[in-house]
């Protein structure tokens, strides 16, 4: 079951002072409740540090759950950290999920951090070919990718620090694409759903991990990226809703089960739930209602790693909070006990 952890906190508050209760309406980031399943697939890139934290496991599984009811086609995955059983984990939960030729790349060098809390004990139990060594540098797969779908198509989502779309908005034209990486994103992007503000602390305060762990790139994607591609920061309630311990009802060799057991030394418990929030609003417009999102402002993350939000009409970077903890934690705990061998899939838009 799912835990709501009740707070009081500033940014709350901070939301009644600014009067940033209003839903962002941009290209590309209008809320539509009335769709729960598209008709054109919205078509995704993800990007994930999986191994530091069990939520990017959680976030895979709502992914891969959202591409077995049409709603998304996945188009490929980055991996932004350097642990060699990054890219093993990530084939082996595609494998699992039944997608085991969907292209997998990651950073070759200059990688922000290598850790794993759960992966290399799960990955053993699954099939897999994918290594670090065999994968793709990730910027290249991400030029390919993007040079190949229709302009303004693609929604990124970044769950980890943002190396990789940093790298990738300064990258040059290559044989992908005539296109520098800021004109290429420009073109093909429709939506970045950003990694940061994991602390929850916007309009202002200090960022959180994945800031800490890329200063550089933090700050330099937020000032490279196209002003023409909403960029949203929604995964900034994540401690206040925790999910992952009904997994214990799924079977006992569900891939996710394992990565949280894994992680809790034996039984699946609950955990913070930002990159999960970050896939479903970036992946599901329908359930944007349930955050309340800024108007359109400036977002600057400084080198003393502050994180601060601005208004302003002409920009556009917007941050998000969960106004209905029961609801998206409801959402959120189907999408991750969905098995791909079960045919069935009852829709869990709310």
């Amino acid at each position: 079951m799912w835990r709501r952890v009740d707070l009081v906190s500033s940014r709350v508050r901070g939301f009644a002072t600014l009067g940033v209760m209003g839903v962002l309406v941009l290209s590309g980031c209008e809320a539509n409740p009335s769709d729960d399943v598209p008709q054109e697939p919205l078509h995704v890139i993800f990007d994930t540090d999986v191994g530091g934290d069990v939520d990017d496991a959680g976030a895979l599984a709502v992914l891969h759950a959202l591409a077995d009811r049409s709603e998304i086609e996945i188009l490929a995955i980055g991996v932004s950290i350097g642990h060699e059983a990054a890219v093993p984990f990530v084939h082996a939960v595609n494998t699992w999920y039944g997608r085991a030729n969907l292209p997998v790349g990651t950073v070759k060098e200059g990688a922000s951090y290598a850790r794993d809390e759960f992966m290399e004990e799960v990955v053993p139990e699954y099939p897999h070919t994918f290594t670090r060594e065999s994968a793709p540098d990730v910027v290249e797969l991400y030029r390919a990718v993007l040079a190949n779908q229709p302009d303004r198509s693609v929604t990124m989502i970044t769950v980890g620090p943002a190396t990789n779309m940093y790298n990738l908005l300064r990258s040059g034209p290559d044989q992908f694409s005539d296109l520098t990486g800021v004109e290429l994103v420009g073109r093909k992007l429709e939506y970045y759903g950003a990694g940061g503000n994991g602390g929850g602390n916007l309009p202002s305060g200090r960022c959180g991990f994945n800031c800490y762990m890329d200063i550089e790139a933090a700050s330099g994607e937020l000032q490279l990226m196209p002003t023409n591609v909403p960029v949203v920061f929604a995964g900034g309630s994540g401690p206040d809703l925790e999910v992952g311990s009904a997994l214990t009802g799924a079977r006992p060799d569900h891939i996710i089960r394992r990565a949280y057991e894994a992680y809790y030394d034996g039984v699946a418990r609950d955990r913070f739930s930002w990159d999960q929030l970050r896939v479903l609003y970036g992946s599901r417009p329908s359930v944007r209602t349930l955050w309340d999102t800024s108007p359109t402002g400036t977002i600057v993350v400084g080198p003393d790693s502050t994180i601060a939000w601005s208004p302003s009409p002409n920009s556009n970077h917007a941050y998000a909070y969960v106004n209905d903890l029961d609801a998206v934690g409801t959402v959120l705990t189907e999408l991750m006990l969905h098995d791909p061998r079960d045919d069935s899939l009852p829709s869990s838009a709310p």
